[in-house]
């Protein structure tokens, strides 16, 4: 278990989690194990992770209380019971793509847990639009990389908070901590990167503009 999936653990809220892409099975052993679930789903796309998962699980005597599924996704899980899904290490178009096939999430407004690796602005719109809020982001370092995890929730309405340039990259994440420092840093230099790139675009020198003064915003902060 590591700093990104300590998080993770942190904005589990239910008694049944579903872990997608679940690797080697660290995390749903980890929130039996701590008491925090009662059970658990560990699902993964691929047959060897899965395989792995399933040997840790059985060593870790946690066998009874987690269940092991080849998925594309939760595309093969049962949903019956499920409070939390979990879906970590990905890329943001894929982790909404996930949710998007799984209308029981909006239906029972589950609780997601969603620490996406790339494409944050992705994701982000994509709860924004479909009305899920995001009611929490934990920012957390791991090694030379620093992440967020966000704990979101679908409400049936737009959250009430502009969708700008600042949240599609940053989202609720604060300075006041070291790692959300760190965090917003990464991000105005990610924002710095791409502006400059578009202003060698004449056509998109103003999209370019607006790049550069949020990184210069968050750089302030």
């Amino acid at each position: 278990m590591d700093a990104r999936l300590l998080a993770c653990a942190g904005l589990v809220a239910g008694e049944r989690a579903a872990d997608v892409g679940t690797d080697h099975g660290y995390l749903p052993i980890y929130l039996i194990e701590k008491g925090i679930c009662k059970s658990a789903v560990a699902c993964d796309i691929n047959e060897k992770p899965l395989a792995s998962a399933r040997a840790n699980i059985q060593k870790a005597g946690a066998s009874d209380s987690i269940s092991c599924f080849l998925s594309d996704g939760l595309d093969s899980v049962p949903d019956e019971g499920i409070t939390d899904v979990i879906i970590a290490g990905m890329g943001g178009e894929l982790i909404a793509d996930i949710i998007s096939r799984a209308p029981w999430i909006k239906e029972r407004r589950v609780n997601l847990v969603l620490q996406p690796m790339t494409k944050w602005d992705h994701l982000r719109r994509y709860l924004y639009d479909n009305c899920f809020d995001v009611t929490r982001e934990v920012p957390c370092r791991d090694g030379k990389f620093v992440y967020s995890v966000m704990q979101a929730v679908y409400t049936g309405k737009t959250p009430d908070h502009p969708c700008d340039l600042r949240y599609l990259y940053c989202g609720n994440v604060t300075a006041d901590t070291d790692d959300g420092q760190a965090y917003l840093k990464r991000q105005a230099q990610r924002l710095e990167t791409a502006g400059r790139g578009l202003l060698r675009d004449p056509k998109r020198k103003e999209q370019g503009e607006e790049y550069i003064r949020t990184a210069e915003q968050l750089s302030d902060i």
